[in-house]
C-alpha cells in the first residue's frame, strides 16, 4: 500500500520583494497592512521592543490623497458614517482616515499660521 498522502500547503502570495533585496518597494507597507506577505528584507523590526511590533507605515497612493485632500478642502473634520463610507471606498481602514484627518489639520494649522506671521512681518 502506498504511504500517507502528503497535506498540501496553502497557497501564499509571493513575498513582495526577493529575500535579501534591502529595499521594500513604495508600496510593500500598504500591501502589508492589507493581508499580503511581506518577505522579512521588506519589514525589518529594528530594535523593536520585546512583546510591542512596529506599526508599518501607510503608504497612500495618489488617487487616495487626491480624494483625501478634496474630503478636507470641502470639511476639516470627518465622523462617522462619512468617514466609514470614505475608508470604504479607498479602501483604507477608518482608522488611517481618521489620523491622515488629524496629521492634515496639523498641517493646515502650521500652514495658517506661517501665513499670519508673514502678513504681519510685511505690516510691521
Amino acid at each position: 500500500p502506498p504511504g500517507p498522502t502528503p497535506t498540501p500547503t496553502p497557497l501564499l502570495p509571493p513575498p513582495l520583494c526577493a529575500p535579501g533585496c534591502g529595499v521594500p518597494p513604495a508600496w510593500a507597507a500598504r500591501l502589508g497592512a492589507t493581508g499580503f506577505l511581506i518577505s522579512k528584507c521588506c519589514l525589518p523590526l529594528l530594535k523593536a521592543k520585546p512583546g510591542k511590533a512596529k506599526r508599518v507605515r501607510t503608504i497612500f497612493s495618489s488617487e487616495q490623497l487626491a480624494r483625501l485632500e478634496q474630503e478636507f478642502a470641502r470639511q476639516q473634520y470627518l465622523v462617522g458614517q462619512e468617514r466609514c463610507l470614505l475608508a470604504s471606498s479607498l479602501h483604507l481602514t477608518e482608522e488611517q482616515v481618521k489620523v491622515w484627518f488629524q496629521n492634515r489639520r496639523i498641517k493646515w494649522r502650521k500652514q495658517s499660521l506661517e501665513q499670519q506671521q508673514a502678513k504681519l512681518a510685511k505690516m510691521g
